[in-house]
C-alpha cells in the first residue's frame, strides 16, 4: 500500500540542475511516484522508479515532509537538504520485522471478530494472517512480482485457515478463509485512485485503480485456490454481522495497530491513528445499529476520520495520510470484493443462476460505493481545511 504524492515546492533561489538533483534525492528517499518542484515560473516533474513494496513508509515520508516544509519556508539551504535527505534514506526502516508479522496477524484476527467470528476463529485467523504476512514480507525482500506476492500470501493464509476449519477449530469457516486475505488488500491505492479521479487526475487515478483491482483479483484467486485444495467454501451470499459497539471499539483499535506498524507510522503519531480507527469504524457500526445503511455509515465514518486526520496533521506537523489511512483501512470492503470475484468465477464456470448473478452484481456495486464513500470522506476535509498552496 503506497501513498504517492505530488507536491509543489517553491525553490526560487536554486538552479535548474539543483532542482533536478533535489527531485532525484527526494524520489529515492520517499519512494514517490511523482514529484514537482517549482521555481518562480519554472518547474521540474520527476517520475519515480517501480515501487518495490506494498506498504507506506510514513517515518520517511514524515521526515521528508518536514524537510520540504523547511525548504519551502527558506529555513534550509539546498546543501543542508542534501545531507538530511541522505540521512533519511539510510535510516532504519522503522519497526521490527517479526513485530510487524505478529501485529498484522492480530489485525486479521481483529477483523474476523468485527465480522462476527468466534474466539477460535480469532486465534486461527491471527495465525493465518501472520503466516501470510511473513510470506508477503519475505517475497518483497526477494523482489518478486508485485501481483504474485499477494496471490501467494493469500493462498498461504487461506490454506492455514482452511486446515484449521478441517480440524474443527472454527464454527465460522468463511471468515477463517477470508480474514487473512483482508489485510493484503491495497486500500491506499484504491482510496487514492478515487481521490485522483475526484481531483481530475484521470490518468494517475485510473492507473492506481487498475493496479488495486489487479492485486485484489490476485488475492481472491489465491483464496479460491485454497478453497479448492481444502474443500472449505466461501459463499457469495452471506449476511454481514455487526458486533456490539464496545466490542467494535476494542477490535477496531487492535486492527488499526497492525497498520500503524505496517505503514511505519512514527511512534509519536501512533495513538492518533488508533483514535481515527476507533472513531471511523465504531461510528459506522453505531450508524448500522441505528438503521442507517452500511454505505452511508461508511461515508460518515470516513468523514470523521478525515476531520480527525486533518486536526492531528496540524498538531503533529505531519502528513494527514499517516492518520487517515490506518484509520479507515478496516472499513475497506475487502470481504465483499473477494466474494464478488469468487461469484464472477462461479459465473464463468457456468453457474449463472439468477440468484448468483444478483448477489454478485449487488456486491460489486456495494464495493464501488463503499470505496467511493471512504475516498470522498477522507478527501472532503483535506480539500476544505488544508492550507492553500500554489499548485500546478
Amino acid at each position: 500500500m503506497q501513498a504517492p504524492t505530488s507536491r509543489p515546492i517553491p525553490t526560487s533561489d536554486v538552479t535548474s540542475a539543483e532542482i533536478d538533483e533535489l527531485a532525484h534525492l527526494s524520489l529515492q528517499v520517499g519512494r514517490l511516484q511523482l514529484l514537482t518542484l517549482v521555481a518562480d515560473d519554472h518547474f521540474r516533474t520527476k517520475i519515480g522508479p517501480r515501487l518495490p513494496g506494498m506498504n507506506v513508509g510514513m517515518i520517511a515520508l514524515d521526515a521528508v515532509g518536514r524537510l520540504l516544509d523547511d525548504a519551502e519556508n527558506s529555513r534550509l539551504k539546498l546543501t543542508d537538504a542534501r545531507v538530511k535527505l541522505d540521512t533519511i534514506e539510510h535510516q532504519p526502516s522503522g519497526y521490527s520485522y517479526w513485530l510487524i508479522i505478529v501485529l498484522l496477524g492480530l489485525t486479521a484476527g481483529s477483523l474476523s471478530r468485527l465480522f462476527g467470528g468466534d474466539w477460535p476463529t480469532f486465534a486461527m485467523t491471527w495465525l493465518a494472517g501472520a503466516a501470510g504476512t511473513w510470506l508477503r514480507l519475505h517475497l518483497n525482500t526477494r523482489h518478486f512480482n508485485p501481483v504474485a506476492i499477494p496471490f501467494a500470501s493469500a493462498y498461504l493464509g487461506g490454506l492455514v485457515g482452511g486446515i484449521a476449519v478441517l480440524l474443527g477449530a472454527s464454527t465460522t469457516p468463511a471468515l477463517c478463509m477470508v480474514a487473512p486475505g483482508m489485510i493484503l488488500v491495497p486500500g491506499v491505492p484504491l482510496i487514492n485512485g478515487v481521490q485522483d479521479m475526484i481531483r481530475n487526475h484521470l490518468t494517475l487515478g485510473l492507473s492506481r485503480l487498475g493496479f488495486a483491482a489487479l492485486v485484489t483479483t490476485a488475492i481472491a484467486l489465491g483464496l479460491y485456490v485454497a478453497t479448492l485444495l481444502t474443500g472449505v467454501t466461501i459463499p457469495v451470499a452471506e449476511p454481514t454481522l455487526f458486533v456490539p459497539v464496545p466490542e467494535d471499539a476494542i477490535f477496531s483499535a487492535l486492527a488499526a495497530v497492525g497498520y500503524v506498524f505496517l505503514f511505519n507510522v512514527p511512534a509519536r503519531m501512533a495513538w492518533a491513528c488508533v483514535i481515527c480507527g476507533i472513531a471511523s469504524h465504531t461510528l459506522r457500526t453505531i450508524c448500522v445499529h441505528a438503521g442507517i445503511d452500511i454505505i452511508t455509515g461508511t461515508l460518515i465514518g470516513a468523514l470523521v476520520a478525515g476531520l480527525l486526520a486533518q486536526g492531528f496533521a496540524r498538531h503533529f506537523h505531519g502528513p494527514a495520510a499517516a492518520f487517515a489511512f490506518p484509520g479507515v483501512v478496516a472499513m475497506v470492503p475487502s470481504a465483499y470484493a473477494f466474494r464478488t470475484i469468487i461469484g464472477a468465477l462461479h459465473i464463468a464456470h457456468g453457474t449463472a443462476d439468477p440468484a448468483l448473478l444478483a448477489d454478485t452484481l449487488s456486491l460489486a456495486i456495494t464495493v464501488v460505493l463503499m470505496v467511493g464513500g471512504i475516498a470522498v470522506g477522507i478527501a472532503a476535509p483535506a480539500l476544505l481545511l488544508a492550507p492553500r498552496r500554489r499548485l500546478l
